[in-house]
């Protein structure tokens, strides 16, 4: 039960800090980008949070690890 929570909490944190670091990049959208990164990869490098929204990236990749990966029987 107790990797569940942590697990939960995690992967919703992640959820909370990808949103948030979208809506930072869509306040002030890039007016030039290449074709293969995108727009919003581009607005999000040109706003400086690559960081944060890598470190959320892990994050939530971690958090939905521990859910899968949790074998407890109710």
């Amino acid at each position: 039960m107790n990797r569940i929570i942590k697990g939960g909490f995690l992967t919703l944190s992640g959820v909370v800090g990808i949103v948030g670091m979208i809506m930072v990049a869509m306040q002030s959208p890039s007016t030039e980008w290449v074709t293969p990164l995108g727009r919003m990869i581009t607005s999000i490098l040109e706003n400086g949070v690559l960081i944060p929204s890598v470190i959320f990236l892990v994050i939530f990749g971690y958090g939905l690890y521990i859910l899968l990966t949790s074998d407890e029987k109710d």
